[in-house]
Formats: C-alpha cells, sequence, structure tokens
C-alpha cells in the first residue's frame, strides 16, 4: 500500500496512537490485556485476528529486523507455524 494512503487511514491513525502508548516506559502490558476482557465477545474475536496479522507480519522474513527485535521475528515465526491452520469463525 503507498504511504500517503495508509497514513490518511484510521488504522494508521489507531496503531500510531498504541506506539504513543508503547513509548511510554510505565506502559502496563498485563493490565492492557486484562482490559481486553472488558471488550464485547466480538470485539475480543477482532482483536485477537488483528494479533494473528501482526504475528504475520513479525515473521515475515522479507521484514527488516535487528538485533533488538530478532527474537520476536523467531518466535513469530513459531507462532506462525502454529496458527496457519486454525481458523477463526466470524461470528
Amino acid at each position: 500500500m503507498e504511504r500517503y494512503k495508509l497514513e490518511e487511514s484510521r488504522e494508521y491513525k489507531a496503531a500510531m496512537a498504541l506506539e504513543d502508548a508503547l513509548n511510554n516506559t510505565c506502559f502496563d502490558y498485563k493490565k492492557f490485556a486484562e482490559t481486553v476482557k472488558l471488550y464485547h465477545p466480538t470485539l475480543q474475536q477482532n482483536l485477537f485476528r488483528l494479533i494473528r496479522e501482526i504475528i504475520n507480519v513479525q515473521a515475515d522474513g522479507n521484514r527488516y529486523y535487528d538485533a533488538r527485535n530478532r527474537a520476536s521475528h523467531e518466535m513469530a515465526r513459531k507462532l506462525k507455524a502454529v496458527m496457519e491452520n486454525e481458523c477463526l469463525p466470524y461470528i
């Protein structure tokens, strides 16, 4: 996707808001994850779809990564192999 079109999307804006939150050293990952339980069940499923797509992007061998995120790339490759034959139904 062309960058300028991507930057106009609501997905880009949401990702940048999350980036801003993650850039704060006081961000509590566990508290964020616990909060997800308050989402509507369908939205919990949609979030998991997003997480699956993030794992696919992290696992991509053509994507740039360096020593700082090599471990997440390697773990994502393992998780992708587990998820490949699994389906998340739309309900």
